[in-house]
């Protein structure tokens, strides 16, 4: 199960558990189920009660779950902490909850943590799928994933990358080996540690493990269930896979707080806005800003537009639609604040021309295999049951593997559009290209020059007035 599939625990699940360990009646294991950002702070609480910091150096042991040997996890769990009260191991990303059926969910997750310049976290996800494909530390450190076969890659993958994902995974390679992170031999332990528990835990011992996700179907886990505490620490998403309201708002709270900070009005709505689909890349950019406000109690509007990038790009979404309404009225604000955001214009042209040519795919899939199937009043849940399952793979593959929510608003853009104009669109884009490389003219005039072209055919004298 993925973090993004679950909903986020209940905090009465949390303070259960924690009330229960300061009152001397813990479990004998826990496993926390998120993403490390999400895992760590639930960890801690239940830390904080079973090992107070005044015994944690030394009744404490942590271990990378990708790297050490369940056997030896165990050993150490067998001797007894060298203070009076509870020892506790805890064990961070175990590979023995996997199954080969979550290296997709795994690889996307990867990709997705390198292009947010979560480097270490990418790193580690790179050696949790060499792990779990049972390559040793050779064959990793001999293997160059952009010259590598496409057998070698679905081994560890289960899926064909292209060109631009294999040099991400060299450069988290890289980084690997800049930390000197290694992978053991790996194999599945699940067998041995169910022996462990079922032979019953050492009294006054504690096992924790915290895992980005788990196969809920392995027995091991199952036995978990029974004998120990599942806490489940995924954060709520809405369909698209952005991270909830609520979940955005008890974040940023949370930061805040922790800072001794107090946001003013509408500083808070524009974080809102701008989180993207990652609690911890969100988390970093709130602790920046608190960090950059320094003494100063009070969070101003103007010191998020400083410091807090637009994580989200949900503006592409507005965008484009926009575009392909021919909104005039819409699309050129949304692209002015762009600017003032200071997003580059090469990047904003690249991201446009990158959804055109989404909205081109879906037109032709319009046009071709959904002929007869689409209907502009179709629901989403209709559209994922009914619609999507005839889109080839092939075309699902150029979409990027997107949530099926994202490839509903996409068709439903395409669908306003003729093929004969996106492709128009493209050759204009790919000229305005090759103008901002060259320096030629001013980027920001360029663009909307290209937006008040494209959009102003369905706009009236009236809106083209009011946005000039």
């Amino acid at each position: 199960m993925a973090a993004s599939d679950r909903a986020a625990p209940r905090p009465s699940e949390l303070a259960a558990l924690v009330r229960a360990a300061q009152s001397g009646k813990h479990q004998p294991v826990y496993l926390f189920i998120g993403e490390p950002f999400e895992t760590r702070t639930a960890v801690q609480q239940l830390l904080d009660v079973l090992v107070p910091e005044s015994r944690r150096a030394f009744n404490l042991e942590t271990y990378d779950g990708r790297t050490t040997p369940i056997a030896t996890i165990l050993d150490s769990l067998r001797m007894r902490g060298f203070f009076t009260g509870v020892k506790v191991v805890w064990v961070r990303e175990p590979t023995l909850f996997l199954s080969g059926e979550k290296r997709g969910d795994l690889t996307a997750a990867l990709l997705a943590a390198w292009s947010e310049g979560r480097q270490l976290d990418a790193a580690e996800k790179l050696l949790t799928l060499v792990a779990l494909a049972g390559w040793s530390q050779e064959q990793f450190s001999s293997v160059r994933w952009s010259g590598a076969t496409k057998t070698r890659v679905r081994e560890v993958f289960g899926d064909d990358l292209d060109a631009e994902q294999l040099a991400v995974l060299d450069a988290a390679q890289a980084a690997c080996v800049a930390r000197d992170l290694t992978v053991s031999a790996y194999r599945d332990d699940s067998s041995a540690l169910l022996e462990f528990l079922d032979a019953g835990l050492p009294p006054d011992s504690a096992l924790v493990f915290s895992a980005a996700a788990v196969d809920a179907r392995k027995r091991v886990v199952k036995r978990l269930r029974e004998i120990g505490a599942v806490v489940d620490c995924g954060v709520s998403r809405e369909r698209s896979g952005a991270l909830s309201r609520d979940t955005v708002d008890d974040l940023i709270r949370r930061i805040v707080a922790q800072f001794d900070k107090r946001l003013a009005p509408g500083a808070h709505e524009l974080i809102a806005r701008r989180a993207g689909p990652e609690t911890a890349l969100l988390a970093m950019e709130l602790e920046k800003l608190c960090l950059y406000v320094g003494d100063r109690a009070s969070i101003t509007e103007e010191d998020v537009r400083v410091m807090v990038r637009d994580m989200a790009e949900s503006w592409i979404f507005d965008f484009t639609s926009a575009l392909a309404a021919r909104q005039l009225v819409r699309g050129l604000p949304l692209l002015r604040g762009l600017f003032e955001q200071g997003e580059p214009p090469l990047r904003v042209l690249a991201m446009i021309a990158r959804e055109v040519r989404l909205l081109l795919i879906a037109r032709e899939c319009l046009d071709g295999a959904l002929r007869g199937h689409w209907r502009p009043d179709v629901q989403f849940n209709a559209f994922q049951s009914q619609v999507l399952p005839r889109v080839d793979a092939a075309t699902l593959e150029a979409f990027g593997k997107a949530h099926p929510f994202v490839l509903f608003r996409r068709f439903q853009d395409a669908a306003r559009l003729r093929t004969a104009a996106l492709r128009t669109a493209l050759r204009t884009l790919a000229d305005l290209d090759a103008r901002l490389k060259s320096s030629r003219g001013d980027p920001a005039l360029l663009l909307e020059a290209f937006v008040i072209e494209w959009c102003g055919r369905g706009a009236t004298p009236e809106r083209r007035a009011r946005v000039a």
